[in-house]
This record gives C-alpha cells, sequence and structure tokens, in this order.
C-alpha cells in the first residue's frame, strides 16, 4: 500500500523508447501491435501493472503508448483502480461513514400517511422545525 504515485525515473523513459524503435508498443486482444509512429507529445508511458495495483516504476514495466491506446486502456482500468482506492479507505479505516437514505428502514424517522413525523425507535411524534404547537401554550 502505497500513498504516492511512482513515476519511471528518465533512464527507464529513455530505455523504454529505444526499446519501441518509434512505435507504439500497445497489443489488443487479438495479439496486433497498434499501427502509431510516436511522435513528440503524442505518447505516454503506461504501467502495464499499474501502480496502485503494486506495478513497479521499472523498465519490465514500462510501456510507450500512443495517446489514444493510453486513454482507452485507462479506461479500462479505472474501475480497478477506484475499487482498490476503496479498499485501502477501508483498510485505513479513513472511509467515511454513509448515512442512511432518508425513508428507508435504517433511517431514524418516518413520515405516516397522515403526514406527522415520527421517531422509529419510540414511536413519539416529532414536531416540525419552525412551527408552534398550540397544545404547548
Amino acid at each position: 500500500m502505497r500513498a504516492l504515485r511512482m513515476n519511471f525515473p528518465g533512464r527507464v523513459r529513455e530505455a523504454a523508447l529505444e526499446r519501441a524503435q518509434a512505435r507504439c508498443e500497445h497489443v489488443d486482444a487479438d495479439g496486433n501491435r497498434c499501427p502509431c509512429a510516436l511522435h513528440p507529445g503524442h505518447y505516454e508511458f503506461a504501467h502495464i501493472v499499474a501502480d496502485r495495483m503494486g506495478g513497479r516504476p521499472s523498465l519490465d514495466n514500462c510501456a510507450v503508448w500512443c495517446t489514444p491506446c493510453h486513454r482507452a486502456a485507462y479506461a479500462a482500468d479505472a474501475a480497478k483502480i477506484a475499487q482498490q482506492r476503496r479498499l485501502e479507505k477501508r483498510e485505513r479505516g479513513t472511509k467515511a461513514p454513509s448515512r442512511p437514505m432518508p425513508g428507508s428502514t435504517f433511517f431514524r424517522t418516518s413520515r405516516g400517511l397522515d403526514g406527522l413525523v415520527r421517531d422509529r425507535a419510540t414511536g413519539a411524534v416529532l414536531s416540525r422545525r419552525g412551527s408552534i404547537d398550540v397544545r404547548d401554550l
């Protein structure tokens, strides 16, 4: 469990660019390599195993992909990354407590068909805010 993102060092990025030979390294499900040529500013260094999922910033885990391929791959992995973040928050105990939805059985009050708001635990009728009950006068 790491808190900070681990970017690739410069020497790893240079070695990955040299290995790519000016072509996108993304391979689709059928085993075909992307035909895009890499132009300065139009490629990204991708983690093969996502950083959040334990991938290290090494040459073995680095791939040079054109921007469209990287965006498509990240969109597919976004749900897995979000789930990993939720699990980490739960393990650390920093997940915000969820509040019950109004009207559910877990909510502490209920509104009857007569329009009165009652406490679920005691059944007592709760007065509305800002109103004056004439019986209290």
